[in-house]
């Protein structure tokens, strides 16, 4: 399958997603209606596989195909589709993440952990040529619940890369239908535990070794056991998700701020989830 057959695919299922949120398709009656809220974010995510903006727009200029689908009558000027990422709430891709996750099924396993991704001021293929590329000491930590099930990314929170992994355990899965979760000794606390308990789930958590007594030992002792070792390994379906988020959607973000880095690693989220 080619990669242009991809992309076509990619938007026919991403608009077919947006159609089902409450994303208005113009931000107001009075808005000139040269383009939908719609088209501005699957022209965002498509800029997530090709680079940057503007390839992009090159690419969509060159492929009437894309232009059809997306019922495209004119290309948007780069500054444009600039202005929509900084207006275009977090909240928006959460909802589209969560509209194509349910269309794929409902989650119960799930696998939690974080990576980090580079984050530069400078032209990525700039910072190549310079010979600065693993150099970049900025950055933000992606942390993500997985499922298991079916590989798709169903909840992501951005932080600055030096912060600890534990809280943010249960604001990734708050909401779910938890039956397993998985994640490695960095999500080791009784808060954790005990809301994945009170969710009616099998917590699969690494346990430290200096747990002595509780239910942090009793999990302890449980987690020697050869089935507890065999089922774990399912943590490392996260692993992979990480490695192929990074092959297609690629490990670094070019921009200036934080917030405007967070919000275009969401777009990214939201990019694999329709690749996958």
């Amino acid at each position: 399958m080619s990669r242009k057959f991809d992309l076509i695919k990619i938007v026919k299922i991403g608009l077919k997603v947006l159609k089902r949120t409450r994303i208005p398709l113009y931000w107001s009656s009075f808005s000139r209606k040269d383009y939908t809220l719609h088209q501005h974010i699957m022209l965002v995510v498509l800029a997530q596989y090709v680079g940057n903006t503007s390839r992009m727009l090159q690419m969509i200029e060159d492929m009437d195909r894309i232009r059809e689908v997306m019922k495209l009558k004119k290309i948007p000027h780069k500054s444009t589709i600039s202005r929509e990422i900084r207006r275009i709430p977090e909240q928006w891709i959460r909802m589209v993440i969560g509209k194509l996750v349910k269309a794929v099924g409902i989650p119960q396993k799930f696998a939690v952990d974080s990576t980090g991704i580079q984050i530069s001021y400078r032209s990525y293929y700039y910072t190549v040529r310079i010979g600065e590329v693993g150099k970049i000491r900025e950055g933000l930590k992606l942390h993500a619940a997985v499922d298991i099930d079916t590989k798709l990314i169903t909840n992501a929170i951005v932080t600055k890369w030096h912060v600890n992994d534990s809280p943010y355990l249960i604001p990734l899965l708050k909401g779910e239908k938890i039956k397993e979760v998985y994640a490695d000794k960095g999500y080791d606390s009784m808060r954790n535990i005990r809301f994945v308990l009170e969710q009616g789930g099998e917590p699969y958590i690494a346990i430290r070794e200096n747990a002595h007594r509780g239910l942090r030992r009793m999990l302890l002792e449980k987690s020697k056991s050869p089935e507890w070792k065999k089922r774990y390994s399912h943590r490392n379906i996260v692993e992979s998700v990480f490695h192929s988020f990074k092959r297609v959607i690629g490990d670094y973000i070019f921009t200036r701020s934080f917030s405007s880095a967070s919000k275009l690693l969401l777009f990214k989220v939201l990019a694999y989830d329709l690749y996958v």
